[in-house]
C-alpha cells in the first residue's frame, strides 16, 4: 500500500495524474492475479478434483471485490469534484440513514465478533443530499470495522448541538501515530505499517469524507494512539 506521492499537479488541471497511476497499478495487479488463478483452473494444474481449487476461487473473488471497491471509490471521488453537476438537497432524516448504514455492516462486524453500538438522537433532520451523508457514514463505519481488532467494538454517536449535527465514531482498532494522522485525509494515502499490510483499501475513503463534510461547512478530525483505537469526529451544518 503506497503513500501519496509528494508532487501533485494543481487541482485546476482536472483529474490529477495520481489517479491514473493508482488505477494503473491497483487495477492491473488484481487483474493479473485473477488471470493467473483462471489459468490454473483452466489448465487443471491441480488435477480434475474440484476441491483443491476452492481456495484459488476464493482468492479470485477477493481480488475482484478489491477492484469493485476501487472503481466505486474513484467514481465517488470524481463525482464530488465535478462542480458543474448540481447537488440535489432535500430534507433528510439523518437518524434513519445512520441506522440503515449500521444495519448494512452487521454481518461484517459479527464475522469478527465486533460489537457495534449506537447513540443516535431520534428524528434528526437536515437539508442534505442523501447520497453524500450515506457515503460519509459508510466510509467511517467501514474503516472502524476494517481497521479494528477481532472481538473489538465500534460506537456511533450522532446528536444535535446548537445549529449543527455532531457525529463521532470510536473504535478499538490498531490506532494511528501522530505522523500518520497528519497525512490521513490526503487523496490516495494509505497508511503503511505492520498492522495494515494485509488490509486492502483505495486510500480515497477519508479524502471523500473530508470533501463531503466541507460541503456542509463542517470539519472533520481524528484522535488516535497506536494500538489504542481511534475516534473520528465531524460536524454538519444544514445545506443551503
Amino acid at each position: 500500500m503506497d503513500d501519496l506521492p509528494e508532487k501533485r499537479p494543481p487541482e485546476d488541471q482536472g483529474i490529477s495524474f495520481d489517479i491514473f497511476t493508482v488505477l494503473g497499478h491497483d487495477l492491473k495487479s488484481p487483474l493479473n492475479a485473477v488471470e493467473s488463478y483462471l489459468e490454473i483452473i483452466r489448465n487443471r494444474v491441480l488435477g480434475d478434483d474440484l476441491d483443491p481449487y476452492g481456495p484459488i476461487m476464493e482468492n479470485a473473488v477477493a481480488r475482484l471485490h478489491v477492484m469493485r471497491e476501487l472503481i466505486t471509490d474513484v467514481v465517488d471521488w470524481a463525482r464530488i469534484h465535478q462542480t458543474a453537476s448540481p447537488r440535489v438537497l432535500t430534507p433528510l432524516n439523518i437518524s434513519r440513514t445512520a441506522h440503515a448504514v449500521l444495519d448494512g455492516f452487521a454481518k461484517e462486524a459479527q464475522a469478527r465478533n465486533i460489537a457495534v453500538t449506537a447513540d443516535i438522537e431520534d428524528g434528526l433532520t437536515m437539508t442534505a443530499a442523501a447520497k453524500e451523508i450515506d457515503l460519509i457514514l459508510r466510509h467511517l463505519i467501514s474503516n472502524a470495522i476494517k481497521y479494528n481488532k477481532d472481538n473489538g467494538s465500534v460506537s456511533l454517536t450522532i446528536k444535535k448541538e446548537d445549529s449543527h449535527i455532531a457525529v463521532e465514531v470510536t473504535d478499538t482498532g490498531i490506532g494511528l501515530s501522530a505522523e500518520e494522522q497528519e497525512r490521513l485525509f490526503g487523496e490516495f494515502v494509505r497508511i503503511k505499517n505492520s498492522n495494515t499490510q494485509d488490509i486492502r483499501g483505495t486510500g480515497l475513503g477519508l479524502a471523500i469524507i473530508k470533501k463531503l463534510v466541507e460541503l456542509y461547512r463542517g470539519t472533520v478530525s481524528v484522535k488516535s494512539e497506536p494500538d489504542a483505537g481511534s475516534t473520528f469526529s465531524f460536524v454538519l451544518f444544514p445545506g443551503d
